[in-house]
């Protein structure tokens, strides 16, 4: 996988970023179904990250965390946008219940998935993974550790 290490100084330079992975995720033409992993420690800016993402992509509305209804959907213009929490997912049966390959399966569709690592055996591989970390020394700092199949250039 390729890799690509960015820093955030806050909330809106984590929502500018997901705004340039937007851009990464349309110039992907026809490769969708395309599935991206949040993987950090609560807190870590998994949901801010992920509005930037929507906002990138033209939703106007209000993001929520997905965490009690385990997913979220947003359509926007070409794309059905999947918002996955798996905080809360303790056995693989709830996946298949939720019908999990179906959200992963759909032609247009974009599955953003926090904490993927609870249930990583019953995924397939993402086309894009992000690590958020908080810095040691600052409360507002985070590293974003970017992989992708595909050379990424944000």
């Amino acid at each position: 996988m390729n890799s690509s290490t960015l820093i955030s100084h806050g909330d809106l330079e984590t929502k500018d970023i997901g705004k340039k992975i937007s851009n990464f995720i349309t110039k992907k033409n026809n490769s969708y179904p395309f599935l991206i992993f949040l993987i950090g420690e609560l807190g870590a800016g998994k949901t801010t990250l992920c509005r930037g993402i929507l906002r990138g992509l033209g939703h106007k509305g209000v993001v929520k965390s997905p965490t009690y209804n385990l997913v979220e959907t947003y359509e926007i213009s070409d794309f059905l946008i999947f918002h996955f929490d798996f905080y809360q997912i303790s056995h693989p049966k709830e996946l298949s219940n939720i019908g999990i390959q179906e959200y992963l399966d759909t032609n247009n569709g974009v599955s953003i998935i926090e904490w993927p690592e609870k249930m990583i055996s019953f995924l397939p591989d993402p086309d894009l993974e992000i690590i958020l970390n908080h810095s040691e020394n600052n409360k507002e700092e985070r590293t974003l550790e970017i992989k992708s199949k595909d050379s990424i250039d944000l």
